[in-house]
């Protein structure tokens, strides 16, 4: 298809209601989506699409493993990627979304399509459904307006998770450990000297964020 008649056939789509709620940042988001079609040459009736969209919790892409996508760039390539991601660390930072549809049915309905979109989102807000979309499209285009939208909704949340992931210190991240989590051990190190007490959360925090191994020497030196 090429790209003129792919624009056509999205000015020819619309979104009757959005989900209510943003896809979540830190875990899997299912939208019940309602597609709404004429049927050629019959006017009065609506194929009906109905499915469900679910977004896999977001990817952090991270400097560090940006840094390691850099390959084939000559010997000097690993100097030249640390520098840079040192230089644009704020702007190596984003997100890989993930969408897959399940669910699809279909049927003829005996009613027009802006009716029956109407129909649908009346039904859905006295419901009080939260994450559904019901869109109006040509048939040949369905697949098309639920790709459009997955992408539409992963733009609107995207500011949203940068700021919550941002705001946990998971971009920040050294060996896949975050800048937080490096803090939250020091802060325990500078306990533990003084406080047994201390030494037992530093130990048991170790282990559960995989760092002994790297703290070990420097941890065992309190004993």
């Amino acid at each position: 298809m090429n790209p003129n008649a792919i624009r056509r056939l999205l000015r020819e789509t619309r979104l009757v209601r959005a989900p209510k709620r943003l896809l979540s940042a830190f875990g899997a988001t299912r939208i019940e989506y309602h597609l709404v079609s004429p049927v050629e040459d019959l006017p009065d009736k609506t194929r009906l699409r109905e499915g469900r969209v679910v977004s896999d919790r977001p990817k952090i892409l991270t400097a560090q493993a940006l840094r390691e996508r850099f390959e084939g760039f000559g010997e000097e390539a690993r100097d030249f990627s640390d520098w840079l991601c040192r230089e644009y660390r704020d702007v190596l930072r984003a997100l890989e979304y993930r969408f897959k549809n399940e669910g699809l049915r279909t049927r003829v309905l005996g009613v027009e399509p802006g009716r029956t979109a109407r129909r649908i989102q009346e039904d859905l807000d006295e419901r009080g459904v939260a994450e559904a979309a019901v869109i109006l499209c040509p048939d040949t285009a369905w697949s098309l307006a639920v790709m459009k939208f997955t992408l539409d909704e992963a733009s609107r949340s995207f500011p949203t998770h940068l700021r919550e992931i941002e705001s946990r210190g998971l971009f920040d991240a050294d060996h896949g450990v975050s800048r937080g989590r490096r803090a939250e051990i020091e802060r325990l190190f500078a306990s533990a000297g003084r406080d047994p007490e201390a030494r037992q959360a530093l130990g048991r925090k170790l282990q559960e964020y995989g760092l002994f191994s790297e703290y070990e020497d420097r941890f065992l030196s309190f004993f």
